[in-house]
């Protein structure tokens, strides 16, 4: 296989879902808190003292993104961060980060300094930042700040030389006069200049070229993963990792999904002596839910009228 093949098959590997950005988003947060921070509360008045539980447990476990307790003026406090690549919908990031927020000072009860990080340019236009409930006798406001990086100067940001910060460069608003491309050169080549140990540069530029793809094509700085980057990168290893695993998942969960539909249409077929497919494999492919699955094929074992059987379907798909 020649150089270019390589250069593909590398190319192919990194293409997953959004994952890999949630992936590489967070990376900086545990590896160089104090720059994220930093960039966060707009100076260097706080102590950094750990990375806390994000698990939230109401019933059902949420799970915040980013959780840190610091001190600032000699006081604990919490700072919680979500990375958003696009917009949250169902719920939208307002009613999400709210929720968080009380259920985050529902289970520690400290001062919560609150943020949400939008990568793409088009994502977090409408995000107002809080919610105001003002209703006599039941006012509260709940605030948090809202980042865009694309209206941060990416230059300003570059000057610090905070590794921590390198993989956000590249979707930061680019140096006048520079293209998109040329931005993004700019911001590989400062990276490379930081005074780190290798392992960790190979890292940030594998984070960085992750995170240039929600501005542009990578193949376009594919030059910046030489083969000595890659093979020396634990972040990229991680990346490919989680995404094969998380392939390897998804075809066990569909596999199962299609042998229970089809265990549910062979049985009824056999009980009503008829083809049900036509009738119920457009009913039952919309779920996913495999516990909903089997509940229903235990429902087909059981029902007296194929009508009652579709009728259960429906009221599953309804919420009834």
């Amino acid at each position: 296989m020649n150089e270019q093949d390589n250069t593909q098959t590398r190319s192919d590997e990194i293409n997953l879902s959004h994952q890999k950005f949630d992936i590489v988003a967070k990376d900086p947060f545990y590896n160089f808190p104090e720059d994220m921070l930093q960039f966060l509360l707009n100076g260097d008045g706080f102590e950094f003292i750990e990375h806390i539980d994000t698990n939230l447990t109401n019933v059902e476990v949420r799970h915040m993104d980013i959780l840190v307790k610091v001190l600032i003026d000699e006081q604990p406090v919490l700072v919680h961060c979500e990375i958003q690549t696009d917009d949250s919908v169902n719920p939208n990031m307002v009613q999400r980060n709210v929720g968080y927020i009380g259920r985050c000072f529902e289970k520690y009860g400290l001062p919560i300094y609150s943020f949400v990080i939008y990568l793409r340019s088009t994502a977090g236009r409408r995000d107002p930042g809080g919610y105001i409930q003002d209703v006599p006798g039941h006012r509260f406001i709940v605030e948090y700040q809202v980042i865009r990086l694309n209206e941060i100067d990416g230059e300003a940001i570059l000057q610090k030389k905070q590794p921590g910060l390198m993989p956000f460069t590249p979707l930061m608003k680019p140096k006048a006069g520079m293209s998109s491309i040329e931005w993004t050169t700019h911001c590989v080549e400062v990276t490379k200049q930081l005074s780190i140990d290798t392992e960790t540069k190979h890292n940030l530029l594998v984070e960085l070229w992750v995170m240039s793809g929600l501005r542009h094509e990578r193949q376009d700085l594919i030059e910046t993963l030489s083969e000595d980057i890659v093979n020396n990168s634990s972040v990229y290893e991680m990346i490919i990792e989680r995404g094969m695993k998380q392939g390897i998942q998804q075809g066990i969960q569909q596999g199962i999904k299609d042998s229970t539909i089809e265990s549910i249409l062979v049985l009824l077929d056999s009980r009503f002596e008829i083809s049900t497919a036509p009738v119920l494999t457009p009913l039952l492919e919309p779920i996913d839910d495999l516990q909903i699955l089997k509940l229903l094929f235990q429902e087909a074992i059981e029902v007296e009228h194929l009508e009652d059987f579709i009728l259960t379907i429906q009221n599953t798909q309804n919420g009834a």
